[in-house]
Protein backbone atom coordinates (compact mmCIF):
# COMPACT_ATOMS: atom_id res chain seq x y z
CA UNK A 1 0.00 0.00 0.00
CA UNK A 2 1.39 3.15 -0.97
CA UNK A 3 2.01 5.43 1.97
CA UNK A 4 -0.24 8.36 0.50
CA UNK A 5 -3.51 5.79 1.10
CA UNK A 6 -2.27 4.64 4.27
CA UNK A 7 -1.89 7.83 6.04
CA UNK A 8 -5.24 8.55 4.09
CA UNK A 9 -7.02 5.50 6.06
CA UNK A 10 -5.15 6.48 9.16
CA UNK A 11 -6.50 9.81 8.87
CA UNK A 12 -10.08 8.39 8.36
CA UNK A 13 -9.68 6.04 11.46
CA UNK A 14 -8.73 9.15 13.58
CA UNK A 15 -11.46 11.15 12.70
CA UNK A 16 -13.70 8.20 13.09
CA UNK A 17 -12.62 7.27 16.71
CA UNK A 18 -12.56 11.04 18.02
CA UNK A 19 -15.91 11.55 17.02
CA UNK A 20 -16.73 8.50 19.18
CA UNK A 21 -14.63 9.35 22.10
CA UNK A 22 -16.46 12.51 21.93
CA UNK A 23 -19.54 11.40 21.64
CA UNK A 24 -20.02 9.94 25.04
CA UNK A 25 -23.01 10.02 26.77
CA UNK A 26 -23.61 11.85 29.73
CA UNK A 27 -26.05 12.07 32.27
CA UNK A 28 -27.58 16.00 33.92
CA UNK A 29 -30.31 15.55 36.85
CA UNK A 30 -33.16 17.71 36.07
CA UNK A 31 -36.12 18.16 38.37
CA UNK A 32 -34.46 14.75 40.33
CA UNK A 33 -34.38 12.85 37.38
CA UNK A 34 -31.76 12.02 34.65
CA UNK A 35 -31.79 12.91 30.99
CA UNK A 36 -29.29 11.28 28.94
CA UNK A 37 -27.29 13.93 26.68
CA UNK A 38 -24.79 14.21 24.24
CA UNK A 39 -22.65 16.91 23.86
CA UNK A 40 -20.55 17.59 20.68
CA UNK A 41 -18.43 20.10 19.00
CA UNK A 42 -18.12 24.16 19.49
CA UNK A 43 -18.30 26.93 18.37
CA UNK A 44 -21.34 30.39 18.88
CA UNK A 45 -24.35 28.04 17.32
CA UNK A 46 -26.17 25.75 19.65
CA UNK A 47 -27.96 23.02 17.59
CA UNK A 48 -30.67 21.02 19.99
CA UNK A 49 -31.89 18.15 18.44
CA UNK A 50 -35.61 17.04 19.07
CA UNK A 51 -36.26 13.32 18.71
CA UNK A 52 -39.45 11.28 17.28
CA UNK A 53 -41.60 9.44 19.43
CA UNK A 54 -39.58 7.13 21.79
CA UNK A 55 -36.48 7.96 20.17
CA UNK A 56 -33.59 9.22 22.12
CA UNK A 57 -29.87 9.84 21.32
CA UNK A 58 -28.67 6.69 19.60
CA UNK A 59 -31.27 7.11 16.95
CA UNK A 60 -28.70 9.90 16.13
CA UNK A 61 -25.66 8.45 16.36
CA UNK A 62 -25.01 7.46 12.76
CA UNK A 63 -24.68 10.89 12.05
CA UNK A 64 -22.23 12.50 14.75
CA UNK A 65 -19.63 12.35 12.23
CA UNK A 66 -21.76 14.57 9.68
CA UNK A 67 -22.90 16.75 12.81
CA UNK A 68 -19.59 17.29 13.77
CA UNK A 69 -18.28 19.08 10.45
CA UNK A 70 -20.55 21.50 10.97
CA UNK A 71 -18.41 23.34 13.01
CA UNK A 72 -21.03 24.53 16.12
CA UNK A 73 -21.83 23.13 19.62
CA UNK A 74 -24.82 20.45 18.81
CA UNK A 75 -26.66 18.78 21.91
CA UNK A 76 -28.53 15.73 21.05
CA UNK A 77 -31.18 14.62 24.63
CA UNK A 78 -33.58 12.07 25.22
CA UNK A 79 -36.63 13.25 26.71
CA UNK A 80 -38.24 11.88 29.78
CA UNK A 81 -38.80 8.18 29.27
CA UNK A 82 -36.62 7.46 26.18
CA UNK A 83 -33.46 5.96 26.28
CA UNK A 84 -31.98 6.03 29.77
CA UNK A 85 -33.67 9.24 30.64
CA UNK A 86 -35.70 8.82 34.08
CA UNK A 87 -39.77 7.86 33.18
CA UNK A 88 -42.07 10.52 34.17
CA UNK A 89 -45.50 11.02 34.70
CA UNK A 90 -46.09 14.04 32.85
CA UNK A 91 -44.79 13.93 28.99
CA UNK A 92 -46.62 16.99 27.93
CA UNK A 93 -44.72 19.38 25.69
CA UNK A 94 -44.65 22.33 27.92
CA UNK A 95 -43.07 20.15 30.99
CA UNK A 96 -40.81 18.46 28.50
CA UNK A 97 -39.69 21.32 27.73
CA UNK A 98 -38.95 23.16 30.72
CA UNK A 99 -36.91 20.38 31.47
CA UNK A 100 -34.89 21.25 28.20
CA UNK A 101 -34.64 24.93 29.65
CA UNK A 102 -33.34 23.46 32.64
CA UNK A 103 -30.90 21.35 30.86
CA UNK A 104 -29.42 23.78 28.42
CA UNK A 105 -29.20 26.34 31.25
CA UNK A 106 -26.57 23.90 33.30
CA UNK A 107 -24.76 23.74 30.12
CA UNK A 108 -24.73 27.14 29.86
CA UNK A 109 -26.55 27.85 26.43
CA UNK A 110 -29.11 30.20 26.97
CA UNK A 111 -28.51 31.97 22.89
CA UNK A 112 -27.86 31.81 19.64
CA UNK A 113 -29.93 28.17 19.70
CA UNK A 114 -31.09 26.57 16.62
CA UNK A 115 -33.64 23.61 17.45
CA UNK A 116 -33.97 20.62 15.09
CA UNK A 117 -36.85 19.13 15.26
CA UNK A 118 -38.02 15.50 13.93
CA UNK A 119 -41.63 13.98 13.48
CA UNK A 120 -42.78 14.62 17.01
CA UNK A 121 -40.07 16.23 17.97
CA UNK A 122 -40.69 19.29 15.24
CA UNK A 123 -44.20 20.14 17.42
CA UNK A 124 -41.35 20.61 20.78
CA UNK A 125 -39.25 22.83 18.85
CA UNK A 126 -42.01 25.05 17.82
CA UNK A 127 -43.56 25.24 21.47
CA UNK A 128 -40.35 25.82 22.55
CA UNK A 129 -39.78 28.92 20.32
CA UNK A 130 -42.52 30.59 21.40
CA UNK A 131 -42.31 29.51 25.30
CA UNK A 132 -38.25 31.25 24.56
CA UNK A 133 -38.25 33.46 22.13
CA UNK A 134 -35.42 35.32 23.10
CA UNK A 135 -32.96 32.12 22.79
CA UNK A 136 -33.81 30.72 19.34
CA UNK A 137 -32.52 32.29 16.63
CA UNK A 138 -33.61 29.66 14.41
CA UNK A 139 -35.97 26.46 13.75
CA UNK A 140 -34.95 23.01 11.17
CA UNK A 141 -37.54 20.77 11.29
CA UNK A 142 -37.35 16.95 9.38
CA UNK A 143 -40.70 15.53 8.41
CA UNK A 144 -41.99 17.70 11.48
CA UNK A 145 -45.80 16.29 12.93
CA UNK A 146 -48.33 18.88 12.05
CA UNK A 147 -51.63 19.68 14.45
CA UNK A 148 -54.32 19.20 12.04
CA UNK A 149 -52.35 16.26 9.68
CA UNK A 150 -54.70 13.89 11.40
CA UNK A 151 -57.90 15.86 10.71
CA UNK A 152 -56.96 16.41 6.95
CA UNK A 153 -56.17 12.57 6.36
CA UNK A 154 -59.46 11.95 7.82
CA UNK A 155 -60.70 14.25 5.20
CA UNK A 156 -59.63 12.59 2.61
CA UNK A 157 -60.34 8.79 3.49
CA UNK A 158 -62.30 8.65 6.49
CA UNK A 159 -62.45 4.47 6.28
CA UNK A 160 -58.69 4.45 5.54
CA UNK A 161 -57.28 6.78 8.25
CA UNK A 162 -59.61 5.46 10.74
CA UNK A 163 -58.29 2.03 9.81
CA UNK A 164 -54.70 3.06 9.97
CA UNK A 165 -54.51 4.89 13.78
CA UNK A 166 -56.53 1.90 15.28
CA UNK A 167 -53.16 0.33 14.03
CA UNK A 168 -51.08 2.32 15.09
CA UNK A 169 -52.68 3.05 18.39
CA UNK A 170 -52.26 -0.48 19.34
CA UNK A 171 -48.71 -0.78 18.24
CA UNK A 172 -47.74 2.61 20.80
CA UNK A 173 -50.30 1.78 23.09
CA UNK A 174 -47.59 2.05 26.23
CA UNK A 175 -46.23 5.69 25.13
CA UNK A 176 -46.97 7.93 26.53
CA UNK A 177 -45.36 11.09 23.87
CA UNK A 178 -47.88 8.90 21.46
CA UNK A 179 -51.27 9.77 23.80
CA UNK A 180 -49.54 13.20 23.78
CA UNK A 181 -49.55 13.56 20.29
CA UNK A 182 -53.19 12.31 20.16
CA UNK A 183 -54.10 15.28 21.83
CA UNK A 184 -52.51 17.49 20.22
CA UNK A 185 -54.22 16.07 16.91
CA UNK A 186 -57.65 16.44 18.93
CA UNK A 187 -57.03 19.90 19.68
CA UNK A 188 -54.92 20.86 16.14
CA UNK A 189 -53.85 23.66 17.52
CA UNK A 190 -50.40 24.58 19.58
CA UNK A 191 -49.08 27.89 20.85
CA UNK A 192 -47.98 29.50 17.65
CA UNK A 193 -51.62 28.92 16.49
CA UNK A 194 -49.84 27.46 12.76
CA UNK A 195 -48.19 30.77 11.73
CA UNK A 196 -43.81 30.79 12.35
CA UNK A 197 -43.74 34.26 11.76
CA UNK A 198 -40.75 35.91 13.76
CA UNK A 199 -38.00 32.97 13.67
CA UNK A 200 -36.01 32.01 10.10
CA UNK A 201 -37.38 28.24 9.54
CA UNK A 202 -36.62 25.37 7.11
CA UNK A 203 -38.78 22.62 6.38
CA UNK A 204 -37.52 19.49 5.12
CA UNK A 205 -39.59 16.94 3.85
CA UNK A 206 -38.99 13.18 2.18
CA UNK A 207 -39.90 13.28 -1.18
CA UNK A 208 -40.35 8.78 -1.31
CA UNK A 209 -43.18 7.32 -1.53
CA UNK A 210 -44.61 4.26 0.34
CA UNK A 211 -42.39 4.29 2.81
CA UNK A 212 -44.47 2.34 4.78
CA UNK A 213 -47.30 -0.13 2.61
CA UNK A 214 -50.15 0.40 4.87
CA UNK A 215 -50.62 4.06 5.96
CA UNK A 216 -52.53 6.60 4.59
CA UNK A 217 -50.15 9.52 5.74
CA UNK A 218 -47.15 7.42 3.59
CA UNK A 219 -49.28 7.18 0.48
CA UNK A 220 -48.62 9.85 -2.11
CA UNK A 221 -51.98 11.78 -1.34
CA UNK A 222 -50.88 11.62 2.16
CA UNK A 223 -47.72 13.25 0.89
CA UNK A 224 -48.94 16.31 -0.53
CA UNK A 225 -51.39 16.83 2.56
CA UNK A 226 -48.01 16.79 4.77
CA UNK A 227 -46.40 19.61 2.42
Amino acid sequence: MKPSIFLFFISILLTHFTVLAESKVSSATIENMQLEYIDIGAGDINIIIESGVGMGVNYWKPLLAKLKMLKHRVIIYSRAGNGCSTPTIDASIPESNKRLHALLKLLNIDRNIILMGHSFGGIHVREYAISYPEQVIGLVLLDPSHEQFSKKLIQLNKAWAVRDNKRLNSLLAQSQEWQVLQKIYQNEQLKDKGSITKIPTVIVTSSKLGESDWWIGHSKQGKEIWR
